[in-house]
């Protein structure tokens, strides 16, 4: 989770109906792609069709989009395709890479320096573009609760290391870079709220990628549980001056559980 970076109207529209994915002013993405591009995250992957751009005609292309900030501030789409083969970072060993590529890991933690500072970095593989995605923790917002209940100084501090906390109703969540929502988890859907705009937001997310435990296998449970039940209530009728965001609106655990990303290789599928 990153946090809310811009505000919808920011979005830069010009971009987008480039490559189709705006009319007019009416943006063309479903509403948890929207979210994660607002939050710093990367989007599902979309598919492009019959695009034109730089000379260059394309068919149809998969892709992820996020956004970034240019020299003077402003929002700007960055497109990623899906690759024909990872390339590893020259800061990670080729154990790691060959842990995060086969599953057996989720993510690895290394310590860079940037601009004269030290910085931990999380390093994921994303299955869906085949590449390593790089993320600075220091821009990982940490929730304030999770299903109502609220985190503790070690849990924060877990968090922003890219390790999995679990709540007292046994919900687990983990940072990530290649989740649209900019986190993992064992269930299918939270409410968390953030410290967003000066106030205190709920959001409600369904559809949630699952956790990758210690031997690479997948971690996701259909039960919302109790503490679940009740946040949703307090998420459906905030408190004064608290603001709620549905990410995602779906009618049934089946059709939540359908929203899941699906890997598209095997552990042991890949090739160095």
């Amino acid at each position: 989770m990153y946090g809310k970076i811009l505000n919808e109207k920011d979005l830069p529209m010009d971009q987008l109906r480039e490559i189709g994915l705006a009319r007019g002013e009416e943006i063309l993405l479903d509403r948890r792609d929207i979210h994660a591009l607002l939050s710093g995250s990367r989007t599902n992957l979309i598919r492009l069709e019959n695009i034109s751009r730089a000379g260059v005609e394309i068919k149809e292309m998969d892709v992820k989009l996020s956004l970034s900030r240019d020299t003077l501030g402003h929002p700007d789409l960055l497109i990623h395709p899906v690759y024909k083969q990872a390339i590893t970072p020259s800061f990670i060993s080729s154990n790691e890479a060959d842990q995060l590529l086969t599953g057996l890991k989720g993510n690895v933690v290394k310590s860079l320096e940037r601009g004269g500072m030290q910085r931990d970095m999380l390093v994921e593989y994303d299955w869906n573009t085949r590449e390593f995605v790089i993320t600075d923790t220091s821009k990982v917002q940490v929730p304030l609760e999770i299903n109502g209940q609220p985190l503790t100084p070690y849990q924060k501090d877990r968090y922003l290391s890219g390790r999995q906390i679990e709540m007292p109703d046994g919900s687990m969540v983990q940072a990530s870079g290649t989740a649209p929502e900019g986190f993992r988890s064992n269930r299918m859907a939270l409410v968390v709220s953030v410290l967003m705009d000066g106030g205190i937001s709920y959001l409600l997310y369904q559809g949630l990628n699952a956790l990758i435990d210690k031997q690479g296998e997948v971690l996701q449970e259909k039960a919302f549980g109790k503490a679940y039940s009740k946040a949703l209530e307090r998420f459906e009728k905030p408190e004064a001056g608290n603001h709620v965001q549905l990410v995602e609106k779906a009618n049934s655990a089946e059709a939540i559980s359908g929203k899941n990303e699906q890997r598209s290789y095997g552990r042991s599928g890949f090739s160095r």
